[in-house]
């Protein structure tokens, strides 16, 4: 299972960042990459939201908690 949750978790830049402050399915999580650093970001739950771009990051993240 843990496999499945790294392949769904993806980076990407936001548009407009404080919308997503206010946002329902907007949280902030603790991240953990692949490098073993630790990162505060927004997780976003909505997966249909017009306020982010997709991009290619070389950064991957490894697990997440809200």
């Amino acid at each position: 299972m843990q496999h499945e949750e790294n392949t769904r978790l993806k980076i990407v830049r936001l548009i407009e960042p404080a919308l997503c402050i206010s946002c329902r399915f907007s949280r902030v999580a603790t991240v953990e990459m692949q490098d073993d650093t630790v990162r505060k970001m927004m997780h976003c739950m909505r997966l249909d939201c017009d306020n982010w771009q997709m991009e290619d990051f070389e950064d991957r993240p490894r697990s997440i908690s809200d």
